[in-house]
């Protein structure tokens, strides 16, 4: 079954459908620019590893790793005199244990001189949540924006503070939207192509750019969320008869109820 939205489907923003969502669209992204590269340029993917001590976020990936001693090792109490009489409240036991957080990104190659061309990125929540995963993301951020490489960003989370290189200054004059993407084009270090998207919005058909005079490639966002939805069987994993677990303002939940009911998902 295909994606029932017409353009972003809120209910892949819960941070569960997010782990898997991230990773598809890593991948079939870089997949979409590989065909139109010329023999110059190749895609690939790459990763950051940042150690998240947040226990209530889930994410893109997490690689829990202990020691033997730890894995054998059964938490319990030490003992204690007790006063018999009195019944013993039971603990709720939370690993605070820190996760290795993995974020996925994509790197447009130069071949001729190994030259480091354009970053894409998708973000995640670790990226839009406090802790080291943003603050990695943002030392990455600005060393790019004061290099010569292109930087593409695409923010498809409604929630989290704002991270996108063209709002963190709290200034910007963009119309009402939810979603959002920007190109950073070298040369022009703070001048963004901006595109502001909406719920009921298509997400856009954007350009990549390499290196001039060398022509953009082109991305179309929409139809790589759509192969993610699709190949990930989503319609199967997402219950579209609960409220997505994101944000939603009221005339936005009001359209999400008629497109579910429109297509006899509730």
């Amino acid at each position: 079954m295909v994606n029932p939205f017409p353009g972003m489907n809120p209910y892949l923003e819960d941070a569960e459908a997010w782990r898997g969502l991230h990773t598809r669209l890593i991948t079939y992204v870089a997949d979409a620019l590989q065909p139109q590269l010329s023999p110059n340029y190749f895609a690939m993917i790459e990763e950051t590893v940042s150690v998240d001590n947040t226990a209530h976020r889930v994410p893109d990936v997490l690689v829990i790793e202990r020691t033997a001693r730890e894995t054998t090792t059964t938490y319990a109490p030490d003992a204690v005199a007790l006063n018999n009489e009195l019944p013993i409240s039971q603990p709720l036991i939370i690993d605070t244990e820190p996760v290795e957080v993995r974020e996925r990104f994509i790197q447009i190659i130069r071949k001729e001189n190994n030259q480091l061309v354009t970053v894409i990125e998708i973000l995640s929540p670790s990226n839009k949540a406090r802790g080291e995963g943003r603050r990695q993301y943002l030392t990455k951020q600005n060393e790019l924006l004061e290099s010569e490489v292109n930087l593409v960003e695409l923010d498809l989370l409604a929630y989290g503070l704002p991270t996108l290189a063209v709002v963190r200054g709290g200034h910007s004059v963009l119309p009402s939207y939810r979603y959002l993407v920007n190109v950073r084009r070298v040369p022009y270090r703070y001048l963004f192509e901006t595109y502001p998207i909406r719920l009921d919005e298509k997400l856009p058909h954007i350009r990549i750019p390499l290196v001039a005079p060398d022509p953009d490639v082109a991305l179309d966002i929409q139809a790589v969320l759509n192969q993610a939805y699709d190949n990930g069987a989503y319609d199967r994993l997402l219950n579209y008869h609960a409220p997505p677990r994101t944000t939603l303002a009221a005339d936005e939940a009001k359209w999400v109820d008629e497109i579910l009911r429109a297509g006899n998902l509730r």
